[in-house]
Parts: structure tokens; sequence; C-alpha cells
């Protein structure tokens, strides 16, 4: 506190004003900064919801792949929906513990041929695309 006075007392002694706070123009150039940060930073904020939503369609893609083949293995042919994946068998044998579904609660299909397949965002995944194949989302 008494250093803070004995400022003030040289500040005043030497002519110059006493400042309590910050200029008008110190505070616009602030919040200047703070939007140009924002404008960068929001965009890549929004996009990264995105891109966890096709790695989970991805990674879905590939455990249902993956039981459809152990089930080809079982059973000769593939289910014949991905939901039978999640099904006990006579056996008490499910090849999924749930039915997995997309981000907005669509179902994923599966093809006579084992081809896994979910549409998404009005683009459709599946497992023979070398993006989903490799562990990508995009």
């Amino acid at each position: 506190m008494r250093k803070e006075k004995l400022m003030v007392k040289i500040r005043k002694l030497a002519g110059k004003p006493v400042r309590n706070g910050f200029s008008l123009l110190e505070m616009l150039v602030v919040v200047g900064i703070i939007l140009i940060l924002a404008t960068v930073a929001v965009p890549k904020f929004m996009s990264a919801g995105k891109t966890a939503k096709i790695a989970k369609i991805s990674a879905d893609i590939r455990t249902i792949d993956n039981a459809a083949a152990l089930y080809e293995i079982d059973k000769g042919k593939y289910p014949d929906s991905v939901a039978a994946l999640a099904e006990k068998d006579s056996d008490g044998k499910a090849y999924l513990q749930f039915e997995p579904r997309l981000p907005d609660g669509g179902t994923y299909e599966i093809s006579a041929d084992g081809v896994v397949s979910g549409t998404f965002d009005g683009k459709t995944y599946n497992s023979q695309m070398q993006d989903i194949k490799n562990g990508g989302g995009q």
C-alpha cells in the first residue's frame, strides 16, 4: 500500500497523470485480439464433433465386420442383419454385446456378401472403403 502511494506521489510530482484503469484504446485492442482468436478457433471446434462421429462410424464398421466374419466361420453364411450378431444363439453365444447405432440413431446394414454399411450426414460408409479398413474415418 505504501509503495502504491509513493508511485502516485512521484507521478504527480513529475507532472504525469495518475491512471486508475485501462484506456478505451487498450480495451478495444484486447477485444479485437479475442475476436480474431475466436474466429479461428470456433470453426475448428465445430468440425471436431463431426470428425469424432465419423471415427465412431469407422470403429463400429470394423467391429461389425469382424463379428460378421466370425459368424460366417461358425454358421457358413453371413447374418441377415447386424441385430442378429447381438442376439444369443442356441449355444448362448452372441457376436456383439449390443447392436451399434449410427450417431444420428440409424442402423448399420449388412449385405449377403458381408459388406457392412451405414449412412450418416448424406454419405454412405462401408467396410470396403480403404480408409475404414485402415482405421481412419475420412
